[in-house]
């Protein structure tokens, strides 16, 4: 890909310049998603043991982490006492499903950005043009680009309902003030529920009476 650079006519200390400021800034923010996960993970992890939910280790691991903080989220109940959706089961498919189009895509932009590398080059040396027939390998791509968006979109939407619910239950004075923050900055909600992993949780701050079969039972 270099070669192809070169020949084009960019100077290699030019290409060496915008190769170093892109590894130094993938490895800066790679470190910094790096510190943001292991303070969420810890965040959920001690709220999971406080609720006493099973496996809470699998709130550092990846997809394992999605079903621990659906599950804690599931837990809250609302004025009415009716039963929660099940969190923990939707953002682990969503989430399971978001992996495998984003994975599904990065070959194909693998793939076609070579092709297209290709195509350019042999352009140039023949001076042709790229047909359009030849950018049809790009339709993949954008398919599975909107698919990963709705998927993407449906998952956001999910976790912070979830989110809402499990600073609700750890702290319900500011549940809101910390779900504006966490929508607005995003890098904000991993610190916040660091921060809160110790409180003591309650589940059920509007005092329903035991819920069963639609009614309500004193």
């Amino acid at each position: 890909m270099f070669d192809y650079i070169s020949e084009l006519g960019v100077p290699d200390e030019t290409v060496s310049f915008f190769l170093a400021i892109f590894i130094g800034t993938f490895t800066i923010s790679l470190l910094i998603g790096l510190a943001l996960y292991l303070l969420e993970s810890i965040g959920v992890y001690k709220m999971a043991k406080s609720a006493e939910i099973k496996n809470p280790w699998l709130s550092f691991v990846p997809v394992g982490r999605n079903w621990v903080f659906g599950t804690l989220a599931e837990k809250y109940k609302k004025k009415n006492g009716v039963k929660s959706a099940r969190f923990g089961i939707i953002l682990t498919v969503l989430s399971v499903i978001e992996l495998v189009c984003s994975a599904v895509m990065l070959v194909f932009m693998i793939i076609v950005t070579k092709n297209i590398l290709d195509m350019a080059y042999g352009a140039v040396e023949n001076s042709t043009e790229v047909t359009p027939e030849q950018l049809a390998a790009l339709i993949p791509i954008i398919i599975f680009y909107f698919v990963l968006i709705a998927v993407s979109m449906a998952y956001l939407i999910v976790t912070y309902i979830a989110m809402w619910r499990i600073y609700a239950s750890f702290d319900k004075a500011n549940a809101t003030l910390y779900i504006v923050l966490s929508v607005l900055f995003s890098i904000s909600s991993p610190i916040i529920l660091f921060i809160i992993r110790n409180r003591k949780p309650e589940f059920d701050p509007h005092n329903n009476v035991p819920y069963f079969s639609g009614t309500f039972q004193g």
